[in-house]
Parts: structure tokens; sequence; C-alpha cells
């Protein structure tokens, strides 16, 4: 369906197998493979190659793509142009993408359009497609910009054939096909279809219930300041260094700060889960005048980050390094050095779509050591409830 075809007839689009098409901000569709280990399900797109994948079976299915007829530019001509307008079919990698309604205004007071966003993604990717590579993804769309209308979209029941899908059953007892990120191509399909986030699953699809990394989400109140979230986002990484973890820092590009801490693939999400919660509650505890785990607003004493541990559950996602976010001024989820966390002079506003390069450029991809720096989880929550006062 494109997009014009969406404003027109946007009461009558069944895009997600679920309970609640129009979900609010923050709505996570729970998903589980079914418990026989020879019954589990995910499927590619692509071809009819079939190969096993530890406990699952990975299938590949050619879908029934229409194909474009329109003239094709090389993606490297089309973006050297200043400006991206009207729709343009791009070879890239071997594959036509076609780029439509580029001149839309997604951000009005900037008149940044959608345009504007597929360069972005273009110009990054070789330093977020890493982070996307063989995870299953949400996508969470503005048809008409960030100030209209937006809807989750897990399933997608059409492609075309660059793009991967993976085939999970849900807890509601039927499959819903989730975009793998996979490629180039696959990212501006998905801008092109009004994704302006990234958002992957925490594991990979070789190892879909074996998270590679865990996540602490700062989630300030109104009116705390940057500084005092760069303050907890420190006592959190002093907490995991006494459990002998590297942690690494990145703005959310929303309001917080997200700490990850990468892993061996070798923890269920159950146990990843407890092990965050633990680290979470110890640091709320010890730091009670800055931090909480109290999800409910009310509980929460005024100054209280809430110090969030529960995106860590199958299923969930937070969102990517170097994903653009539907906010003021195009932010961007931005991987941060320590120091510059300490020195608590940052803020959300000083990452954006028209800066983001140049600091990569020049800094290069502070975050590449989460996706290489696999630690051990074994002992450290024994370790942990140790240092818990007694009594």
């Amino acid at each position: 369906m494109g997009l014009e075809t969406y404003q027109q007839k946007r009461d009558q689009w069944l895009l997600i197998k679920s309970r609640d098409e129009f979900a609010q901000d923050g709505w996570q569709l729970e998903t589980l493979l079914k418990t026989n280990e020879s019954e589990r399900k995910v499927s590619q797109r692509k071809s009819k190659e079939r190969y096993d994948a530890g406990a699952k079976t990975v299938r590949r299915i050619a879908p029934q793509v229409k194909k474009d007829d329109a003239k094709v530019v090389a993606a490297i001509s089309a973006f050297q142009a200043k400006q991206l307008s009207g729709d343009v079919t791009i070879k890239i990698g071997g594959e036509n993408v076609a780029l439509t309604h580029l001149d839309k205004i997604f951000w009005p007071d900037e008149g940044y359009t959608k345009g504007d966003l597929i360069k972005y993604y273009y110009e990054v990717s070789k330093y977020l497609l890493p982070y996307l590579k063989d995870r299953p993804l949400i996508m969470k769309r503005y048809p008409n910009g960030i100030n209209g209308k937006f809807f989750h979209q897990h399933d997608v029941d059409e492609a075309p054939d660059y793009v991967r899908t993976a085939q999970i059953d849900v807890e509601e007892g039927h499959a819903v096909d989730y975009i793998v990120g996979d490629n180039l191509a696959t990212l501006l399909y998905m801008t092109n279809l009004g994704a302006i986030e990234r958002h992957p699953w925490h594991s990979r699809l070789s190892d879909l219930d074996q998270p590679d990394w865990f996540v602490f989400d700062l989630d300030p109140g109104a009116g705390i300041s940057f500084e005092t979230i760069c303050k907890l986002a420190l006592k959190v990484r002093d907490a995991l260094e006494g459990l002998g973890l590297e942690s690494y820092a990145k703005t959310s590009g929303s309001r917080g700060l997200h700490v990850y801490v990468p892993i061996k693939r070798e923890y269920s999400y159950d146990e990843v889960a407890r092990f965050a919660e633990q680290v979470a509650t110890q640091v709320a505890k010890e730091n009670s005048e800055i931090a909480t785990v109290e999800r409910s607003l009310k509980a929460r004493r005024g100054g209280q980050i809430y110090l969030d541990h529960m995106q860590n559950a199958r299923g969930k996602s937070v969102v990517a390094p170097y994903s653009v976010r539907p906010r003021a001024g195009a932010t961007v989820s931005a991987p941060l050095g320590w120091k510059e966390v300490e020195r608590k002079k940052i803020t959300i506003q000083d990452f954006t779509i028209r800066n983001m390069l140049r600091r990569l450029e020049s800094k290069g991809d502070l975050f590449k050591p989460v996706l290489n720096n696999k630690q051990n989880l074994r002992d450290r929550l024994t370790v942990l409830q140790s240092l818990e006062p007694k009594g």
C-alpha cells in the first residue's frame, strides 16, 4: 500500500496481526516460539534454501513482488544531489529500491523532508547496519511526518525480494513476519515506508532466545537536568565495573541515556532480565535521591530518574545507535565516550541528522565494542547478591 493510498484509506488498512492496530508509544507485542523445538518457525523470503540455526529451522521462500518499471538511477548518483525530490528508483547492491514522495515534510519546524531522512540513513548505513544485522525489526511508521498519526508494524505480509523476513509464532497462536535488518536496500525500503526509527531485537535469528546485549534505559521525569542523568549513568557504569563488566553509553535521542552491556550469547532472556533487574535495584537503592525502579509515576519522588531494566524481555527493543527519533530537530541516538558523560555538558539536541555524519567521520563508531566485547555473566549474579546489605 502506497503512502498516498494509506492517507486516503487510513481506516481500511490491515497491517498488524494484533489486537491493537494503533498502539501507543512504547507498545510491544510479546512473542514466543513454540515449545516443541522441532516446530519452531523462522523463515526468510528470498530463496528456497534451508538450514539449521541451533534449535530452529530457517527456510527461505520467494515472495511475489510487483516489478518496478520506473527509470532506475545509480544510488551514488541519486544521493550526490543536494536535495532528494519527487520519486526515484535507485539501484543499490544489485537491487532496485523505489523511493517516493521525497518532498514530503517530516519535520515541519525544521523543514526536513522524507528525502533528508533517507539521505541520512544512506550516509550512516555502514555504521548503523551492524547493529541491525540478522535481527528482527519492529517498525513504527509516520507516513505523514512526526506530527501525523503513527502506528507500529511488526507483521510484513509482502515485501520486495531483497527484504528478508523472519516468521515467528506469537502468543496469540499465529505467525508474524518481521523484517530482518540485513542490507542497505532494506534500510532504505523501511525509511520509504515512513519508519523513522530503527528498533532491533536484542538477539539474532541464529540465537533468537539468547540476547547478545542488555540495556538500562535512564528515563527522566519532567524538570530533571541532563547533568543529573549523566550522574546516574556513571553510577550504573561503576556498579557494572564492580562486577567486572564493561558498559557503553549513548543518548536515547529522545530524553535520556542508554547504558548497554554486551554479553556472550549463552544466556536466556529470563536470566539476563533477572540480572539486569538486580543491578538496577541495587543502583537505585544506593542512589535513591536520583534513581528509582518504580514504573508508576505516582510512586516516584520528585527528581528521580526511572532506571528502566524492563526492556530486556524477549520481543522488546531499544532504539538502535544512530537511529533518528521523531523529535524536534531530528535528533539521533548518539554513542558517547564515558569522558563525555563525565563532563556532563552534552544534551540530546547536540546530535541530529545534520551533524552525526561529521561526528562519525571524526570519532568513528564509539559503540563498536558492543558488537565485539562478549562478556561472561556466570557467577556475577552471585557476586552482586553478596554485595547487598544484610538484614
